[in-house]
């Protein structure tokens, strides 16, 4: 199968969002204010951001026009609460006027007086953290309920179960391809072969370039993690599925992870069961897992040329730096 082993590598390791790891405040400020917290840090961004980037005054408010006092009192959350959750459904279906998906939901949160956990008490709102001090929420089915919002899904948009960090992944590795000049198109979420594959990106002489397979997962620092239950992705038959999709398709065979513990976890997947696609050491695995082994060692000592289901793994974190990268490069010209 032909691949092509052209396109930039991403392994290097990306600056996270925020100030420098050695900040320090001043005397004068705040001591309880630290931008490194997801929290503070659109503080921080408010502060510090390019005139390009979006701020919270220029983002849309969800409406709760459609919503009487006896649903709210039903579903036990106050207008605001309905607001928030709506306007993160909202972000989710990407149709928030003034919001990109890919950066931090805590300047939605900012706008609006919320008792955060309590809405995830009720189930109705989940929260995701541990990629460069960004957090991300995603409004459950119940919630959405509360809301009167509903999560869209299929074709350009993406798979219904999906939560916010996995359509993260789908707008970085677009955004990613986008910055390509040969690149003629980005579909999210086609169907193929009686599946639905999350993205084909297609070059301009009419050839596929890549298949693209985004795994969110469940990373050690979300929130709503559950101490008994091991990070990572639990269904390792759809990863398997997956890679054969990638094994069926011409054109690169992209993983993109939402940080290494989710490589460790598709190693995992594709190292067990009946039929093994994959042959990568236990201990290879665990080093990645926990970070002591770098990507960029992973590829080239263990992976290359081995497998026709993996000519790239790629990061949220490394994403957002070649996209970065890209686009400064682009400015420039």
């Amino acid at each position: 199968m032909q691949r092509n082993n052209d396109n930039p590598r991403w392994y290097t390791v990306a600056d996270p969002v925020g100030p420098p790891r050695d900040w320090e405040p001043a005397g004068d400020i705040d001591n309880g204010y630290d931008p490194r917290l997801p929290e503070h840090a659109v503080r921080y961004l408010n502060e510090t951001r390019p005139e390009d980037r979006t701020r919270p005054d220029d983002v849309e408010r969800a409406s709760t026009a459609n919503i009487s006092n006896a649903h709210l009192n039903e579903h036990g959350i106050t207008r605001e609460e309905a607001a928030f959750l709506g306007t993160v459904v909202k972000a989710m279906n990407r149709d928030l006027d003034g919001y990109d998906l890919t950066e931090s939901m805590m300047q939605l949160k900012n706008q609006y007086d919320i008792d955060e956990e309590k809405l995830r008490d009720k189930g109705y709102l989940k929260r995701h953290t541990g990629a460069s001090r960004r957090a991300y929420y995603s409004v459950t089915f119940d919630g959405q309920k509360a809301c009167r919002v509903d999560k869209e899904h299929g074709y350009t948009i993406g798979d219904i179960g999906a939560d916010t960090p996995h359509r993260v992944g789908i707008d970085l590795i677009k955004q990613y391809y986008e910055t390509l000049p040969e690149t003629q198109i980005v579909e999210i979420s086609p169907k193929e072969n009686g599946g639905e594959l999350d993205v084909v990106v297609v070059n301009r002489d009419g050839n596929r370039a890549a298949i693209v397979e985004v795994e969110a997962g469940k990373v050690t620092a979300d929130p709503d993690s559950d101490a008994n239950i091991r990070s990572g992705i639990h269904n390792y038959d759809s990863v398997r599925k997956d890679y054969q999709d990638l094994v069926a398709s011409t054109g690169d065979a992209v993983w993109v992870a939402r940080n290494h513990e989710i490589v460790g976890a598709i190693l995992r997947a594709l190292t067990s069961g009946d039929e093994n696609p994959v042959s990568i050491d236990k201990d290879v695995i665990e080093r990645v897992e926990d970070g002591r082994m770098k990507l960029e060692t992973l590829m080239k000592n263990h992976v290359n040329g081995e497998y026709d289901g993996i000519d790239d793994i790629v990061t949220f974190k490394q994403l957002r730096r070649v996209i970065r990268e890209n686009r400064t490069a682009d400015n420039a010209e």
